[in-house]
């Protein structure tokens, strides 16, 4: 394939080529969704801001075990969250980390006595917590799509209400123009089948089961680090790659991938053409690759949807669900209970993907988080014994 030439023009703010429809290249070489995924890493795709940054991590990101790959989250990486530290409120609050950020997980304990079912509340809505030993537990998501700013965590269940504000700091997670071939790109326009699939994942994504399932850490997936969440996407035939393309600083993508329900064209101010903010991490791995739970759960889901192709989901209890999307083979059924490490699935290339690879999302009352923030959780939030005697302790006078 020849080359892509871009034509200079002083006056566009953004170009962006890109190899992947539902993956992206990083610069390990990683295949992600492309009509074009053999052209060389020189022709990969061009970035701005932040995500030019953080597009080759430092040897340093791969210290832990305890997150996507072995990696975890790395502070100043779009998408990634700063390594968890307890912030204290009135010896009776830990708030986990102390300096969140949109994409990431905020974990709460509150120690106090009561007996009653608790009540929380997040930005003056509903927050569903649960009583634990000594206290209540709350997991609140901070989704890429949600804005950063100072907001009110309440808590009641636990002793006197407690009221907190926290801040959570705001991160680049990037931009990509993606080239389709026709028989992909055309998938994009089945906006009735796109809208009913999202419908029915996003039925699944906000249930809440009340027991908490997982113990101890959560398990690596396997292959390189994931890449992509938060990223906005957007969609072009590859015969538009030889071209220059305006791609506005203004522009949004118009919903979120795979949970857009609408079936209308894009609104004013919303991109028009096909576009979407990636929920979900791309890992590259071989056809057939066996995937493991990471984590103790029920499955949920498993199904055929345009975009997500052969589909798995599993519900780990509390409002906490992992995705598999682009499947070759589910080797479970919905309603299977799975422990730590069953093997649940194999990697595949079905739905909007041009090459063999996972999409792996992490969702926390039906909001998507950053999945290498997920896995890099606090010892206190693991469910174990000792993580439960840790909890408590931590948030004692």
């Amino acid at each position: 394939m020849r080359p892509i030439t871009l034509r200079p023009a002083a006056a566009l703010p953004l170009l962006l080529l890109a190899l992947a429809a539902c993956e992206r290249a990083s610069r390990s070489g990683a295949t992600r969704d492309s009509a074009i995924a053999m052209v060389p890493d020189s022709a990969a795709v061009a970035r701005t801001g932040a995500a030019a940054a953080a597009a080759a991590p430092s040897d340093s990101a791969l210290a832990l075990p305890d997150s996507i790959a072995g990696v975890p989250g790395v502070p100043g990486v779009p998408g990634v969250q700063a390594p968890a530290t307890a912030a204290s409120d009135s010896a009776r609050a830990t708030v986990v980390p102390a300096d969140p950020r949109r994409g990431g997980v905020i974990w709460v304990f509150v120690s106090g006595p009561g007996s009653e079912t608790p009540s929380c509340t997040w930005k003056g809505e509903r927050l569903p917590c649960y009583r634990d030993t000594g206290g209540v537990r709350a997991i609140i998501p901070l989704p890429a799509d949600a804005p950063a700013g100072t907001f009110t965590l309440t808590v009641d269940g636990a002793g006197p209400r407690l009221s907190r504000q926290v801040t959570v700091a705001d991160q680049d997670f990037g931009r990509q123009l993606v080239f389709l071939d026709r028989e992909r790109y055309a998938l994009l326009g089945k906006r009735a089948d796109l809208a009913r699939d999202a419908r029915a994942l996003r039925q699944v994504l906000n249930a809440e089961s009340p027991g908490q399932a997982w113990s101890g850490r959560w398990r690596a997936m396997p292959g390189e680090r994931g890449a992509g969440y938060g990223e906005e996407r957007f969609y072009y035939l590859a015969s538009d790659s030889s071209r220059a393309i305006r791609l506005d600083p203004a522009l949004r993508a118009r919903g979120v991938f795979a949970s857009d329900t609408s079936s209308a064209a894009p609104a004013a101010g919303a991109a028009n053409v096909p576009s979407w903010r990636h929920a979900g991490v791309d890992i590259r791995l071989g056809k057939g690759t066996a995937l493991r739970a990471p984590a103790a759960g029920t499955v949920a889901d498993v199904g055929e949807y345009t975009l997500t192709g052969r589909t798995l989901i599993v519900d780990h209890g509390q409002g906490v669900m992992s995705a598999y999307f682009h499947l070759d083979t589910a080797l479970v059924r919905r309603g299977d209970v799975v422990r730590a490490g069953a093997a649940i699935a194999r990697v595949g290339s079905t739905g909007l993907s041009t090459g063999p690879h996972l999409h792996y999302g992490i969702y926390v009352h039906g909001s998507d988080v950053d999945p290498v923030a997920w896995h890099d959780m606090p010892a206190s939030a693991r469910g174990d014994s000792a993580s439960r005697r840790a909890q408590r302790d931590s948030a004692r006078p």
